[in-house]
């Protein structure tokens, strides 16, 4: 789309490196008569890709200008002028589907939280973010950057750091190096109790470098000797921390504090 300035207020960096644009395009492995979403096409420069698998592309974009581009440029292409944040996803995207986005950096976060609310129909996701999220995204148990988002995503998605991405390989070059990451459907890790789960896992990282016993109590919970009781039977020392923990741990602990009656279920 020759002439258009990028905008500033949408927080825009077009991708403009072939060799990255055929790898995003290799990750998301369009088919045939698949539905695929894809959030903010921008110039189009994997959405020409994408429809060239016979796919049944729909792509979200915010920016009018652009929306309106895209819908001349590509015939087969439904384009939905809006806020990817600003709709019911499951309302819109009634059936399975792949995602598929190089996501402002500004928005990266509540669009992985839609993802994991609408995992149902979602068979893959190949998404563009910048390195820092990536990281705490495909964290581990033990690693400062083990955090709730990496906890709730994984419950539910395999999660791969693919490559990152120099600045370079955009329009106009961004501050930082991103990276693509893809997170691939699975059976979900079962939870007795998951608004519990929910709760504590958040109220774990309050503060980061307090301990568990400290965070939770009295959050979440009165009984700090009850607690630290359940932690050595986990096998978990009572000066732990959140960040020590694994995501199947975390689960034991909450069954275990919510049969015990020291955590609601709710």
């Amino acid at each position: 789309m020759s002439g258009y300035r990028p905008k500033k207020r949408f927080d825009q960096n077009f991708l403009v490196d072939d060799g990255v644009i055929d790898r995003i395009v290799g990750l998301v492995a369009p088919r045939p008569g698949e539905d695929i979403v894809e959030i903010g096409p921008g110039r189009g420069a994997l959405t020409g890709l994408l429809l060239t698998s016979g796919g049944c592309l729909s792509a979200v974009e915010l920016d009018r200008d652009l929306a309106r581009w895209l819908g001349d440029e590509f015939e087969d292409l439904e384009v939905i002028n809006t806020d990817v944040l600003s709709f019911e996803w499951s309302d819109r995207f009634p059936s399975r589907y792949k995602l598929v986005g190089n996501l402002p950096y500004s928005i990266t976060t509540p669009v992985i939280d839609r993802v994991v609310v609408n995992r149902d129909r979602i068979v893959s996701a190949v998404l563009m973010m910048q390195r820092e999220v990536a990281a705490r995204l495909t964290s581990s148990p033990g690693q400062k950057d083990w955090s709730p988002l990496a906890i709730f995503c994984q419950v539910h998605f395999d999660v791969d750091r693919a490559f990152d991405v120099p600045p370079d390989s955009f329009d106009p070059p961004p501050e930082v190096t991103s990276s693509v990451v893809k997170l691939t459907r699975r059976e979900s890790i079962p939870l007795s109790h998951p608004r519990a789960f929910e709760s504590r896992v958040r109220a774990s990282f309050r503060q980061r470098r307090k301990q568990l016993v400290n965070n939770l109590v009295p959050q979440l919970t009165q009984d700090s000797t009850a607690l630290r009781a359940e932690l050595e039977q986990l096998g978990l020392p009572a000066s732990v921390r959140a960040e020590e923990i694994s995501l199947a741990r975390f689960a034991d602990l909450t069954r275990a504090l919510v049969e015990r009656g020291l955590l609601a279920d709710a």
